[in-house]
């Protein structure tokens, strides 16, 4: 007898490979085995790609699910994050009438053309959308440039509408650099400390000029006790000029105090308003 169980949904160690309805088949990093998880993250089957595929079928008929409709917004979260940090966001979207998919990729683990691999995988597998409007954070937005720049089967089919940037890397990250320069912390926090340095990033084309672009700007909560910081650490903060990207001219700076983001009503509305209407008030 097979026995479903709670998971924790994937966090650093499983990526998201194929959504639809909340549910999701995720790829493990090491065995590089899948596996089928519910609207509830429970496992509900194990094996290759094209098996957690087939028993999502037959879980089709047996729940009933109806066709997915409507737009998709697709939330890519920021550095040593998961999905996780999109909820207040994705509620609110859903009784917008949005179809969300929050995505979890292996931030600390791979490099960044590791993780546009995985989210050209799922976007080539996406089901019953025409439309998706994109919500990257931090070093999402460097790795939806790279997924924008590149040819893909999925674009012909799919339109982007709009995408916004949250706190975004788009000049390359300080911080994360200087986690790259300690052999420990680069072990720990995984290949894309040495890749977020500002050359690098700003060779990455930038976004399409026919997809409406913004971006929101917080300050980093421990900018309030700059005073109190050592030197060196209050250099490497983020800050406004990294999310700074010349060819967008849509950029808007919310007063934040929350270390998620998402947890500030304002910045949540100004998300929802600029993918709906194009600007953020």
């Amino acid at each position: 007898m097979k026995f479903t169980f709670f998971t924790f949904g994937g966090g650093q160690f499983w990526e998201d490979v194929f959504f639809y309805q909340k549910w999701r088949i995720q790829r493990n990093l090491e065995s590089k085995k899948y596996r089928l998880l519910d609207a509830w993250d429970i496992e509900r089957h194990r094996g290759s790609f094209e098996e957690c595929r087939k028993a999502f079928v037959k879980f089709i008929d047996v729940y009933q699910m109806p066709r997915q409709k409507g737009p998709m917004i697709i939330m890519l979260h920021g550095f040593a994050e998961s999905k996780n940090v999109f909820r207040p966001l994705w509620r609110k979207a859903l009784k917008k009438g949005y179809l969300v998919a929050a995505i979890n990729y292996p931030s600390t683990e791979k490099k960044i053309d590791g993780h546009v691999k995985q989210i050209l995988f799922m976007m080539n597998h996406l089901e019953d959308v025409q439309e998706v409007y994109f919500v990257a954070k931090g070093i999402g937005a460097v790795i939806l440039r790279k997924l924008l720049s590149v040819k893909a089967s999925w674009k012909e089919r799919i339109r982007v509408k709009r995408i916004v940037l949250v706190c975004p890397a788009n000049q390359g990250s300080a911080f994360i650099t200087a986690l790259g320069k300690n052999k420990l912390l680069r072990w720990i926090f995984g290949p894309v400390t040495e890749e977020m340095t500002i050359q690098k990033v700003r060779r990455i084309p930038s976004f399409p000029a026919n997809i409406e672009t913004g971006i929101i700007y917080c300050e980093h909560p421990l900018k309030k006790f700059i005073r109190f910081l050592p030197d060196k650490l209050a250099a490497i903060l983020p800050n406004e000029n990294e999310s700074k990207l010349a060819e967008v001219k849509s950029m808007v700076e919310i007063k934040n105090s929350n270390w998620n983001v998402f947890k500030n009503l304002r910045v949540s509305c100004a998300v929802l308003n600029f993918l709906a209407k194009g600007r953020f008030k």
